[in-house]
């Protein structure tokens, strides 16, 4: 699979940012100067956010004209947004993305959208089916000692929630869900739905 890697939007326009809300703090709350540099601001935040909106409806389209069948893991990104990549997660706006952008995409375009489950798709070999156990996150390649199979760990990961997915449609590896008229939004914990 691609790996693509999301640009950084705030981190460009920051030094830019912040040199205008060090000359914020100096002016007089409510003045003309004051007014000036809030709405210079506010259309700098608006740049950022309508740049990324714009590179996520992309992304979702090429997405779409890969596979017929969109699988993504059930993140929690409420607590991403607090956790050691905060500033990453809300820079790239992941969630807005998987939870609204790419199932309204997936969704104009006849795409099945499906949300898995996320636990232990690392820890999984995506081969076998084995569990290897909890990997420190410096460790970068998924090593199974059932079959011997060995592979990037995401893209091993990656591997695993497109099974995952599968077997929650019902289909084999050889099969597409085009085939049995499956088009919309799913999203399934594996073995029920909700």
């Amino acid at each position: 699979g691609d790996l693509i890697k999301a640009p950084r939007f705030l981190l460009k326009v920051q030094s830019k940012l912040k040199l205008l809300q060090r000359r914020l703090k100096h002016q007089v709350k409510g003045s003309n100067n004051w007014l000036k540099l809030q709405d210079k601001i506010a259309r700098l935040h608006e740049k950022v956010s309508n740049t990324r909106r714009d590179w996520h409806f992309k992304l979702a389209h090429y997405l779409c004209d890969l596979a017929d069948n969109i699988f993504v893991e059930d993140i929690n990104f409420v607590s991403w947004s607090r956790g050691i990549v905060r500033k990453q997660s809300l820079d790239s706006g992941i969630g807005s993305f998987i939870n609204e952008i790419l199932p309204f995409v997936a969704w104009k375009r006849g795409k099945y959208y499906l949300k898995v489950d996320k636990n232990g798709t690392s820890q999984e070999c995506p081969n076998c089916g084995a569990i290897t156990g909890k990997k420190a996150l410096s460790e970068r390649v998924h090593r199974c000692d059932s079959c011997g199979h060995i592979e990037p760990r995401d893209t091993a990961s990656a591997k695993v929630i497109e099974n995952r997915g599968k077997n929650a449609v019902g289909l084999t590896v050889l099969e597409n869900a085009r085939g049995g008229d499956l088009t919309g939004i799913d999203w399934v914990k594996l073995g029920r739905s909700s």
